[in-house]
């Protein structure tokens, strides 16, 4: 198997594995807060990552770098938007919303990496984010939806953010599960400091049936599905590994609409479907330019 085979390979599990991921979230947020839901996820991936490391034999090393001091920060903002997001929307409309998670990856790959952005690619773009706005725009509290949308468009930002400077510092020689290790122990100091700072932390209880909701959300999705990213990133540019990406919000929809209902008008169906093509098309289109440079 070829480099770019594992790389397609790693990147399909991961998508796989995030589909679940937020239906089971949603579930636990009926019980708890975000700022709850933040930390159990920090913890269980914490736990996950050593246990993977003894059972591998490739035990978990803390990376002192100022990297990941960054990547952490940014992790957790990301963490914190996304289950904040969940608590305000249903899984389908986050899960829709969280493509302009590729969005950002070209934007800040274009920024941050120096990978050239086509005319095409600036259309698409525009396209996608008109087609947000159409998907956003429904009946019934438009306040808490917009509120909503605001911190899931934050949260695939921060994602992005992260994995973008993952795809800058991650060598082949370091290890997946380590980064993952070190990144969440960082981002539960941050998320508990902000817990005591909103007066969360001990405020109400943490529910079994919350709490195993969470921790199966995070160990599905916050560390499986992400061991999978962090893999395909060696082997795939950061873009391109957004191609088989683009149809998960229809795999969590089809898997969350008969528990979180989304009444859809015409309006949000055209621009579902305007944000899922324009996604679709930005992906493909730079598959393609990796071929071209590949081959020069």
């Amino acid at each position: 198997m070829t480099d770019i085979q594992k790389g397609y390979l790693f990147n399909f599990l991961s998508v796989l594995m995030m589909g679940v991921g937020p239906l089971l979230s949603k579930f636990g947020l009926l019980d708890i807060s975000p700022s709850k839901a933040a930390i159990i996820n920090a913890i269980t991936i914490i736990i996950a990552s050593y246990l993977w490391g003894k059972l591998t034999k490739h035990s978990v090393r803390f990376y002192y770098e100022k990297e990941m001091l960054w990547l952490a920060l940014f992790n957790t903002l990301g963490v914190i938007f996304l289950f904040i997001s969940m608590d305000l929307l249903s899984p389908v409309q986050v899960g829709f919303l969280g493509r302009f998670y590729t969005v950002f990856a070209v934007v800040l790959s274009f920024f941050i990496l120096g990978e050239r952005m086509t005319r095409r690619e600036i259309i698409f773009i525009m396209l996608a984010i008109s087609g947000a706005f159409l998907f956003v725009n429904k009946g019934g509290d438009f306040k808490v939806a917009l509120l909503g949308s605001v911190f899931a468009i934050l949260y695939t930002f921060f994602f992005a953010l992260t994995n973008v400077f993952i795809k800058k510092t991650l060598s082949k020689d370091k290890n997946s599960n380590s980064i993952l290790f070190t990144n969440n122990c960082i981002t539960l100091v941050i998320v508990v400091i902000y817990a005591l700072l909103i007066g969360d932390l001990f405020d109400g209880a943490y529910t079994f049936q919350g709490v195993s909701f969470i921790a199966s959300s995070a160990l599905i999705t916050g560390f499986v599905g992400t061991i999978f990213l962090y893999e395909a990133l060696k082997y795939l540019r950061f873009s391109i590994a957004n191609v088989t990406r683009a149809f998960s919000p229809v795999l969590l929809a089809i898997i969350s609409f008969p528990f979180f209902p989304v009444p859809l008008t015409l309006t949000n169906i055209i621009g579902a479907i305007l944000l899922l093509v324009s996604i679709l098309l930005l992906s493909i289109g730079d598959h393609k330019k990796q071929k071209v440079e590949d081959q020069n």
